[in-house]
C-alpha cells in the first residue's frame, strides 16, 4: 500500500489486517490444530491435506483474479447486475 502511494488510512487498514491475520494463524495453530492433534494424532495426515489443499486453492484463485484484472476483464463468471463497465473494457 505504501509503495503504491495509497492514503494513510488505507495503509493503516491494511497493516491492521495483516497483523490480525498473523494473530489468527497463531490462534488456529495453538488453539485448534495442536489440541486436535494431541487428542487425535491419527488426523495429522488429514490436517496436512486440508492445509495444502487450502493453500493450493487460494493460489489458484489468486492467479485467476490477478490474470483477469491485468487483462482488464472481470474475474466473475457472470457480471453483477448494474455493475459499472471496467476501464478499457471491450464489452
Amino acid at each position: 500500500m505504501r509503495r503504491l502511494g495509497c492514503p494513510e488510512q488505507a495503509v493503516a487498514f491494511y497493516d491492521e489486517h495483516v497483523e490480525a491475520d498473523a494473530v489468527h494463524e497463531q490462534v488456529v495453530r495453538l488453539g485448534v490444530i495442536a489440541p486436535l492433534l494431541t487428542a487425535e494424532p491419527q488426523l495429522a495426515d488429514d490436517v496436512v491435506f486440508g492445509i495444502r489443499g487450502s493453500g493450493f486453492l487460494g493460489d489458484r484463485f489468486g492467479d485467476v483474479v490477478l490474470d483477469a484484472w491485468s487483462s482488464g476483464r472481470s474475474s466473475l463468471l457472470a457480471p453483477l447486475p448494474d455493475a459499472p463497465a471496467l476501464v478499457g473494457s471491450t464489452r
